[in-house]
């Protein structure tokens, strides 16, 4: 008998709920630099090239469109596993009959009973083998135009403040705040202090 694994345990890795669960942590601030505004202390910050960074995560994190993808490649997943148990719970019940009635039949319908089972064997195990990557396709086509939304945003906001570079903070070990563009990206994104407080 073999074991097969649920679609349900392999969208968990898919899902784009880690956009959640690793939200970069918030530089902090004194009181004088929070309030001064961004671009002025942005340029007060050196004579060099006007650089900055966004914690792309927590953005991505509040945008409607994520969560609506999210929704979507859930239930793709649970397409996709309703169609695998309904095969297996096919090949487990043709299992039982030809153990428990086997002996009834001829040879030859013992030989077709055999490699209709072997058929649906086959099946089960080629849609295993391509659980994940279905999944990594479904999760790309869904998420591609929603990063790439972002990123555009991010490139005409730095062209058009004059950033010589924007960096991605999630990948930064410390970042002052001074240098956070994040809430200039949110501006542009449409994203409210309602949508924030609901998340």
């Amino acid at each position: 008998m073999i074991r097969f694994l649920s679609f349900s345990a392999l969208v968990l890795l898919l899902s784009s709920q880690f956009l959640l669960s690793c939200k970069p942590a918030e530089p902090t601030a004194s009181a004088s630099e929070s309030s001064m505004p961004l671009d002025s202390t942005l340029a007060q910050a050196g004579s060099g090239p006007k650089v900055g960074y966004v914690k792309s995560l927590e953005i991505l994190s509040l945008l409607p469109e994520i969560k609506e993808a999210d929704k979507k490649l859930e239930g793709f997943a649970r397409s996709k596993e309703s169609t695998f148990r309904s095969l297996a719970e096919k090949y487990q019940t043709g299992m039982v009959e030809l153990q428990e009635r086997g002996m009834l039949l001829s040879q030859a319908d013992q030989e077709k009973k055999v490699q209709e089972l072997q058929a649906l064997e086959g099946q089960l195990q080629q849609m295993q083998a391509n659980s994940q990557s279905d999944l990594g396709l479904e999760r790309e086509r869904l998420y591609a135009p929603i990063m790439a939304k972002v990123d555009s945003i991010i490139k005409v906001l730095g062209k058009e403040e004059g950033f010589a570079m924007i960096y991605d903070g999630s990948a930064l070990v410390y970042g002052d705040s001074l240098y956070d563009v994040t809430p200039l990206v949110k501006t542009r994104l449409g994203i409210t202090e309602e949508e924030e407080e609901k998340k």
